[in-house]
């Protein structure tokens, strides 16, 4: 006598998975990285080699401009430049005494992505987006008769917000992504994708980032255009630098769950071969 073993749950194994297949998958979530001053670290430097330009006593080419640097100055200086980041690149002009007065700035910031309980498989996008201010006196802004471009680089050895200054600026890598700017009072935007991605992966690794302006543009005015941008110290918290990163939740118990049940239904059927 021969003896069959009954075919019982192997066909509502494939029902789960087609069900679980049919399910819609997990759109992608935007999450923003936005700390204000006590928690950031952004700062720039300036090339200006005056000592007591701006009420700051000393040049600022070898001053930080960090904010909390500069708060605690007497008197405090003219111009609140921990307020805002800048970038620019400028013809060195000579001053009567032969001193140069160059302006030139650059920003350094550095986010933590790590607080945000994501992995770096679960990034599909990242952006770094800063608000354009209009430019201080010595400066003309972007427009689109005239546009800026600024450079962003990838940091490539460890610096103070507090502490670092034009002459002790960090080294950093070539350019990771340009953005062209043709006005103010609007946000820009850099793809750093690949940087949140290695920032995750190794945090290690993570110095932040430069901004700096690859070539000299004067206006019509004659004057040099720059970029300056809102900081974490900015009184309008909504405008400062932030990372913007699309990320694509981890899959739920559910949809776990029903690939497990397919995974038996499977063995089961291997199980029921002659």
């Amino acid at each position: 006598m021969s003896y069959t073993a009954p075919m019982k749950a192997a066909p509502l194994a494939p029902l789960l998975l087609v069900a679980a297949l049919a399910q819609p998958a997990q759109a992608a979530t935007t999450l923003t990285l936005q700390p204000d001053e006590a928690a950031s670290q952004d700062v720039f430097v300036y090339e200006f080699a005056i000592p007591g330009a701006f009420g700051i006593a000393t040049a600022a080419r070898v001053t930080n401009l960090d904010s909390q640097t500069l708060n605690s100055l007497v008197p405090l200086p003219v111009v609140p430049f921990g307020n805002f980041l800048g970038s620019s690149n400028t013809v060195p002009l000579i001053g009567l005494q032969g001193e140069s007065r160059a302006h030139d700035t650059r920003s350094l910031l550095r986010f933590d992505p790590g607080g945000l309980g994501i992995a770096a498989g679960q990034v599909v996008s990242a952006s770094l987006r800063l608000f354009a201010l209009p430019g201080l006196p010595p400066f003309d802004n972007p427009t689109p008769a005239q546009p800026i471009t600024t450079d962003l680089h990838r940091v490539t050895e460890n610096w103070s917000e507090t502490g670092v200054t034009w002459e002790t600026q960090p080294a950093v890598s070539g350019a990771l992504a340009s953005v062209t700017q043709d006005g103010v009072n609007q946000w820009v935007s850099f793809d750093v994708t690949a940087l949140v991605r290695d920032w995750l992966t190794d945090p290690a690794s993570n110095f932040g980032v430069e901004l700096r302006q690859p070539d000299i543009v004067i206006a019509a005015s004659g004057k040099p255009l720059a970029s300056l941008y809102a900081s974490s110290a900015w009184a309008d918290a909504g405008l400062r630098p932030q990372i913007e990163i699309s990320a694509i939740p981890e899959p739920s118990t559910a949809a776990l769950l029903a690939g497990g049940l397919g995974l038996f239904g499977w063995v089961g059927r291997r199980r029921q071969e002659p």
